[in-house]
């Protein structure tokens, strides 16, 4: 099971308590989110800062930032860092079952100005089992990394789009004390307002 194939319902849920103690998270605690591969599906953990520094992180980890916990009445919800959402893209290029999940990152990441799209092409030679003819792909680049990427453009209707996003956004969020998870309604890729806390 992909993060491109499961219902919004069954995307992973962000945690309130260490995924390694089982202790809760408290009001302001400072949180170390890992985001993996295991079995075929994307998944995330979320720990509290001794287990993270007792824990090694693992061989097959695709992303990890740290974040804090919201304290008081403060429930603005976040996104992971740029560049965590950078190395999670990375980490999907040599993934086809998730193409579709790495297109709407490419959409997200240019919305907050990590991605600069370059332009868009048409694959010609492309073998008829890989690719169809003509099928376009588009060209983004990243000024921080000085690298150029390439991204096959999934075709997916409204309700598709809207589900990725939504398993998107709930693999990336911070936690937060109140937290609605995966809308069945689609996102117009608003560039989020906060301050990016760097990967580890």
């Amino acid at each position: 099971m992909q993060i491109s194939s499961f219902p919004p319902e069954n995307a992973p849920k962000l945690s309130r308590v260490c995924s390694a103690t089982g202790r809760s998270f408290e009001p302001g605690e400072k949180i170390y989110s890992v985001l993996f591969e295991e079995n075929g599906e994307i998944r995330r953990r979320d720990l509290c800062a001794e287990a993270f520094a007792a824990t090694p992180r693992p061989e097959n980890a695709l992303a990890w930032w740290s974040s804090r916990l919201p304290s008081g009445g403060e429930k603005k919800e976040k996104l992971a860092p740029n560049d965590a959402l950078t190395d999670l893209f990375e980490s999907l290029a040599d993934r086809p079952d998730e193409a579709a999940l790495r297109y709407v990152l490419a959409l997200l990441l240019t919305r907050r100005r990590v991605l600069r799209f370059e332009r868009e092409e048409i694959e010609l030679d492309a073998a008829p089992s890989e690719r169809p003819d003509s099928a376009p792909s588009l060209v983004f680049f990243s000024p921080r990394r000085e690298t150029s990427y390439v991204v096959p453009v999934v075709e997916m209707n409204s309700q598709e789009i809207a589900d990725v996003e939504a398993r998107l956004l709930a693999l990336v969020r911070e936690p937060t004390p109140s937290l609605k998870i995966a809308s069945s309604s689609p996102l117009s890729f608003p560039t989020p307002t906060l301050e990016d806390d760097a990967p580890f």
